[in-house]
């Protein structure tokens, strides 16, 4: 009978993915059960206080056909199996039973085994006990039922519909063994949360029965609320424990008005020297968003300086702290995507990194202090528009030739800032190309030497992606059938195959724009931030929530790109930098390029799984949605036949290369 012949887990402090691969169909197989298996410090595996090994099955929340799940209780992979050759294990520190998280720093391997409908023969999958749930008791409108204050609650079956015994079909079959853990060497990495389209926070937010107007925003914007710790993850506790280190503090933003991080730099105001950019116009004003904090910190005479472009051209867009210790020589830089705002931290797909090195710091602190040089005219008030205020020669002139050095373990970094071209906007030529930022060459130079695939995250780097690396990603992706080319990107008009619409002068449409979920192009797929938006379409799935407020920031805002994870000579780029030729010629930005570092690579490149896979689902079925066509049941199928794309190589492609051993 077919089997698993290989199985790999790869992992960052977050989330783990799991991919196998099949020697061929197994038949009668309805699925996989996926155990994750907790290790000890000899490798092998823990005991729990009772004397049992520690093994958890991992939670899964989609039923078979004829099954519901109306209150979205968790079952496990023995109940309702993975029906695909991947998985991601999203409880690996997320509890969805409680609004706490599993400690990082542990040690897991996982098992993958085939089930299907119990028959002689077979071994039965042992029942989880999970057959009954306490939930809230609601009236007829829906609201729960509240006595003496609290909540009443009452006893229902976990799941409607019969039960499904499964049998083993063969032996579970291991992964090697994975370190959750946010240290890597030079390097601490971590990752927000911020995934809202996912039915768990929609329960959450309909506890009471409603879902409030901004009820989202006001919670992940509470630093006392549990549920912006759990979306933040381990990103809030890097920055705080980050700030809280003896000695000095350089720091340039582009947006701050978490009240959390706000609090805490006004509380260590005598050991920060911060640059803080505008924030975005609002209402006809500039920096809106920023103003409240721009006070606090003057109020309480931080050492700042107001950058102020207040025009639509530049932006200071870093989002950087370094640290010098009281010895006066830099350590550490943390820096990503991550704005210090509740929406970039507990409302958006986000990263954060620390470099543990003292030549990074020290050009970083040379790029701060470039920056503070280059000091803008101010507005009077603030909230004016400064529409010639752009960065100077000098500055372009310094960050045209970017950083290289070494780290510890034979790991290489580059560094570049931006701006870094003569010009003050990205030109158009009509009979020429536009020059490529240096940043870019290098990034584009590194994307051509990719020998198997290329992974990437972006918010919004140009429209239909030229000019940056989406573009460049699918031209290369195009002449190299052989190499895997994945990414998912937040703006539907980052996509290649978005059409704008166009009006006349009197407002007339005199072309219909397009506005697809997804790209696909052979060994190429792209796909941008969907939600499910009719509860009608996709089973037990209900309408999720895409942003922290309806038409306000972005989804997906990380700036990464991954090349080769799987080969000791890999390539992670991240950093503020938006990945597009406007951040190289108009904005103050940061671009770490680092190469040989796997861990890194792999941490990284679950980061993107993770968020691609997630939208891919939805991307796919909301243009499905849009060409009126029929997709999925919301259910598990009832046979073996949904292994047939995977066998024939219609679905799997990054399944199939992060599975090789």
């Amino acid at each position: 009978m077919a089997k698993i012949i290989s199985a790999r887990a790869w992992a960052n402090n977050e989330v783990a993915y799991i991919a196998w691969r099949l020697d061929g169909k197994i038949p009668g197989c309805l699925g996989f059960e996926v155990t994750r298996v907790y290790l000890n410090a000899q490798g092998k595996v823990a005991r729990r206080p009772d004397g049992k090994e520690d093994r958890v099955r991992c939670a899964a929340w989609v039923a078979f056909k004829g099954q519901h799940n109306p209150h979205w209780i968790p079952q496990d992979t023995g109940v309702w199996p993975v029906q695909k050759l991947s998985w991601r294990d999203l409880t690996l520190r997320k509890r969805r039973d409680k609004m706490t998280r599993r400690p990082s720093d542990a040690h897991v391997r996982y098992e993958i085994r085939p089930v299907g409908d119990l028959k002689p023969g077979l071994t039965p999958v042992p029942p989880n006990g999970h057959d009954f749930a306490s939930v809230a008791k609601r009236d007829k409108k829906g609201r729960p039922i509240k006595k003496e204050g609290k909540t009443v609650t009452e006893k229902v079956p976990a799941y409607d519909g019969p039960k499904r015994p499964l049998g083993y079909l063969a032996p579970a079959f291991s992964t090697n063994d994975i370190h959750v853990t946010a240290k890597r060497g030079n390097f601490r990495s971590t990752f927000t949360n911020g995934i809202l389209a996912a039915q768990w926070l929609r329960n959450v937010l309909n506890e009471d029965g409603v879902i409030e107007k901004d009820e989202l925003i006001n919670k992940i914007r509470d630093p006392a609320d549990p549920h912006r710790k759990y979306l933040a993850g381990d990103v809030i506790p890097l920055i705080t424990d980050f700030l809280k280190l003896p000695g000095t503090f350089y720091l340039a933003l582009y947006e701050l008005d978490d009240e959390e991080l706000v609090s805490l730099l006004v509380a260590h105001a005598p050991c920060i020297h911060i640059i803080l950019s505008n924030s975005g116009l609002e209402s006809k004003e500039w920096d809106v968003r920023n103003r409240d904090a721009r006070q606090r910190l003057v109020d309480a005479h931080t050492h700042i300086q107001h950058r102020m472009f207040n025009n639509s051209t530049g932006i200071g867009h870093n989002k950087f702290v370094l640290h010098v210790p009281p010895n006066g020589k830099p350590r550490a830089v943390l820096t990503g995507s991550t704005n210090w705002t509740s929406t970039g931290l507990a409302g958006q797909t986000n990263n954060a990194l620390i470099l543990e090195n003292g030549s990074i710091a020290k050009a970083f602190l040379e790029y701060w202090k470039r920056l503070e040089s280059d000091a803008l005219p101010l507005p009077s008030p603030l909230s004016e528009g400064m529409s010639a205020n752009n960065q100077g020669a000098a500055l372009r002139t310094a960050n045209a030739t970017g950083f290289s050095g070494t780290l510890p373990g034979g790991a290489r970094i580059k560094l570049w800032f931006s701006p870094n071209r003569p010009e003050r906007r990205y030109p158009k030529y009509k009979d020429k190309p536009t020059p490529v930022p240096p940043d870019l060459a290098d990034v584009f130079r590194l994307m051509r030497l990719a020998k198997e695939a290329i992974l990437f995250l972006a918010f919004y780097p140009s429209q239909t992606g030229k000019d940056s690396i989406i573009g460049e990603a699918i031209n290369i992706g195009i002449k190299d059938s052989q190499l895997l080319v994945t990414g998912a990107v937040s703006s539907p008009m980052a996509m290649p195959n978005y059409v704008p619409t166009q009006k006349d002068e009197d407002e007339n449409v005199i072309q219909t724009g397009a506005s697809p979920y997804t790209y696909d192009n052979g060994n190429v797929s792209l796909v941008r931030a969907a939600a499910i938006d009719d509860h009608h379409l996709l089973g037990d799935l209900g309408m999720e929530t895409l942003t922290a407020r309806q038409g306000f920031g972005a989804i997906i805002h990380d700036k990464l790109v991954v090349i080769d994870p799987r080969s000791p000579d890999c390539t992670v780029i991240l950093g503020s930098h938006n990945l597009g030729y406007k951040a190289s010629y108009s904005n103050d930005e940061n671009l770490v390029i680092v190469q040989g570092d796997p861990a890194l690579a792999a941490a990284y490149a679950v980061h993107i799984l993770d968020v691609y896979d997630h939208y891919r689902f939805r991307a796919v079925e909301a243009d499905l949605a849009r060409k009126k066509k029929k997709g999925w049941s919301g259910f598990l199928d009832g046979n073996d036949t949904w292994q047939s794309p995977y066998l024939t190589h219609k679905k799997g492609a990054l399944s199939d290369y992060f599975a090789q051993p």
